[in-house]
């Protein structure tokens, strides 16, 4: 068995994902292995990852996948390849340092692990975050795991305990420009034990003009919105854990839905300023196929969600007046 399974989805990454494998295939840790899936790409990604693989043919393993189904069915595709005590996310726009896994291998080790995260570096803003603060790690109960959902967090800094994605099978949604690993990492929340960090900045997330999270189209966003939406409720609503926090996950719901209404009212918003004797207005002069999104929107909410904003601790701390007052009018517009 190796150590760690990195899975690296890759879809039309010339730029960028010869760097990629470069910090991959000179991790520090041995036994480790890479797995590459070709996402139906159209240009030369199939030819860089057969390069890579016949030059590392020890650690690289290539999967060319015949069909587009997306971050999350690529990610699928390696997951259903992995023997790795632990499984790592990577994306092909980004890299990490070298000895990353070797770092979060070792915490794992040292403290029987089901989950360890690390800081990330946005390149664009010029910025370093760590999630799994100290607060949070160790055994985890209600409140660690309500923090940790309520913060986000990223699938890319973790590693993973194996059995939480095999035993019993989980797996991404597929055919998902976006946020097809929302849901999924609630999940393992739930799932984990314990958690642990490694406080030290050691993925660099590269934000490239082509990256699927500088989707800006309306009908993508709205798709990706609602998806996601539902997703983080029917994967997870029946784990035992989830009524303990339940104000948390519906936080990271109506958080989305405020996301996605906004998204909608976008141009109402620009011609008319964002303030408070504004809202009605935005929804008056709403264009009809908008108007459809949001109800939907809307629809989907009150499936998924029993609380009250004023009621949830993360949405007041969290979420600006002004865009609580926007789900307030919406919901009153579609009958919430």
């Amino acid at each position: 068995m190796k150590k760690v399974s990195i899975i690296v989805p890759a879809y039309n990454a010339h730029d960028t994902l010869a760097r990629c494998l470069g910090s991959l295939v000179n991790q520090t840790l041995q036994e480790i292995e890479i797995i590459v899936v070709n996402d139906a790409s159209t240009d030369d990604t199939w030819e860089i990852m057969e390069r890579c693989e016949k030059q590392f043919s020890d650690k690289v393993i290539i999967i060319d996948g015949k069909e587009n189904r997306g971050p999350g069915g690529a990610r699928n595709q390696g997951l259903d390849m992995a023997t790795g005590e632990y499984i790592g996310f990577v994306d092909s726009d980004d890299y990490v340092a070298d000895n990353m896994y070797e770092h979060l291998y070792s915490k794992a080790k040292e403290k029987d692990a089901d989950i360890v995260d690390c800081g990330v570096y946005f390149e664009e803003t010029d910025r370093a975050v760590i999630t799994t603060g100290d607060n949070v790690t160790g055994a985890l109960n209600a409140e660690k795991r309500s923090l940790l959902i309520s913060a986000g967090g990223y699938l890319t800094t973790k590693i993973f305990r194996n059995g939480l994605f095999n035993d019993p099978p989980v797996r991404m949604r597929e055919n998902v420009i976006c946020l097809e690993d929302n849901d999924i990492i609630k999940h393992m929340i739930l799932k984990a034990s314990n958690i642990w960090n490694v406080k030290e900045v050691l993925y660099k997330y590269c934000d490239t003009d082509g990256s699927a999270t500088k989707v800006v189209a309306l009908d993508s966003y709205y798709k990706s919105i609602i998806g996601a939406m539902g997703a983080i409720y029917d994967l997870n609503h029946d784990l035992p854990e989830y009524e303990n926090v339940i104000t948390a996950m519906e936080y990271s719901i109506i958080n989305w839905y405020s996301h996605g209404v906004n998204r909608c009212l976008y141009d109402q918003i620009a011609k008319y300023g964002a303030s408070e004797e504004m809202i009605a207005r935005y929804f008056d002069d709403l264009p009809r196929d908008n108007m459809e999104m949001v109800k939907s929107l809307a629809a989907q909410k009150r499936r998924v969600i029993k609380g009250e904003y004023r009621n949830n601790r993360f949405v007041q701390e969290k979420i600006s007046g002004l865009d609580i007052k926007i789900m307030e009018e919406c919901d009153r517009r579609c009958n919430l």
